[in-house]
């Protein structure tokens, strides 16, 4: 069981690398949670689960569900052992299947800001290794 004494991270602080394009985006716990849920898609996870693997307090992901289940975002799937109720992305939601899409929208704009970024660098790196060669060729 997760601990619910966890300390929420903070969302604002933290390097966008390793967050989800719906988390950096919005900054929220259900965010991450539905991240979560579109790379999970197809599979259930109980509340402690996700809170385990997303980083969240069981109490936090207590909270959102019904707020993402409300929204046709996610569904109980099923209830295992009469007690543990098992999650997932709704299969047959529209508000899902946008949100999917939006969400590999998001990715493919970061990925391309990303890759705009690394094409700009090389020629900065370039230039600091020529710079170095130069001094270097100065002190012998």
């Amino acid at each position: 069981m997760a601990n619910d004494s966890k300390e929420e991270p903070d969302l604002d602080s933290q390097p966008c690398e390793g967050i989800g394009p719906l988390e950096r985006a919005f900054h929220s716990a259900p965010a991450r949670i539905v991240d979560f849920l579109i790379i999970h898609k197809g599979s259930d996870f109980s509340e402690s689960e996700i809170a385990d693997m997303t980083k969240l307090s069981t109490k936090t992901v207590n909270r959102a569900m019904p707020q993402l289940i409300s929204n046709n975002i996610a569904q109980l799937k099923r209830t295992v052992s009469g007690r543990t109720k098992m999650y997932w992305l709704h299969p047959k939601s529209k508000a899902a299947v946008h949100l999917e899409e939006f969400v590999y929208e998001l990715a493919s704009n970061l990925a391309q800001k990303e890759i705009h970024q690394e094409e700009a660098e090389p020629s900065t790196r370039h230039e600091q290794q020529q710079l170095r060669f130069q001094n270097t060729d100065r002190s012998h």
